[in-house]
């Protein structure tokens, strides 16, 4: 069990809000971004030009969440995924193999946040200080491991279902329809399991024995 905080390692409270503005955002760019910046190249221009500005966005966000000092886990994903999508769209001179892609990232996402699940090491852990500045403390007890279990594997099945809706897609749709179903289930689903999750996250702190009554001490009004 985790020993009590020491003062003043408690932040004062799990807003969803907050979160969501600060953290969602750079979600939906880092995550987004990159095909949206592709799909309007390449329509205005051509395959190639898409390509090239996808990856310079990748550079350019990456570049800046290194100067604002975010941590960027996740612009490095994303720059990693954009450097695939590049080489495989210019290995292959199609621009439905480049968005066929999307459905392949969905399963390897999938499969990489239930393969840290079986490791013992959920990646909703490692990733949590990106959206929310948690304790050193909090990082280390029960409760916390316990709901980075439960967001991670929400977060497998998220991105399992949604690659099945885009390979459905994929095969009975038009090219242009397809990019809109990409739209519609990447940023509105993103920014509603940040939401959950940071909720989730929450209530189970405020449930807990331990952290309970210090969040709701921290929270209550000053006189």
């Amino acid at each position: 069990m985790a020993s009590p905080p020491r003062d003043g390692a408690l932040p004062a409270s799990i807003e969803i809000s907050a979160v969501l503005r600060t953290a969602g955002p750079r979600l939906v760019r880092d995550g987004f971004g990159p095909l949206a910046v592709f799909f309007a190249g390449w329509k205005l221009v051509g395959l190639g030009a898409g390509i090239a500005l996808a990856v310079v966005f990748g550079l350019a966000v990456f570049a800046h969440a290194r100067r604002s000092g975010h941590p960027a886990m996740i612009v490095r994903v994303a720059l990693v995924l954009v450097a695939i999508r590049a080489t495989v769209g210019l290995s292959s001179g199609s621009a439905s193999v480049y968005l066929a892609q999307e459905i392949g990232i969905d399963a390897l996402l999938g499969c990489a946040l239930l393969g840290s699940l079986l490791a013992s090491r959920p990646l909703a852990g490692v990733l949590a200080g990106e959206f929310y500045p948690f304790t050193a403390e909090m990082r280390r007890s029960e409760v916390f491991a316990s709901a980075m279990v439960t967001i991670t594997a929400v977060w497998a099945g998220y991105f399992f279902a949604r690659g099945l809706v885009r390979l459905t897609a994929l095969l009975t749709l038009g090219t242009d329809s397809y990019v809109l179903v990409v739209a519609l289930t990447d940023a509105p689903f993103l920014l509603a399991l940040l939401a959950w999750s940071v909720y989730y996250t929450a209530a189970v702190f405020r449930g807990s024995a331990l952290w309970g009554p210090m969040i709701a001490a921290a929270e209550a009004p000053r006189d």
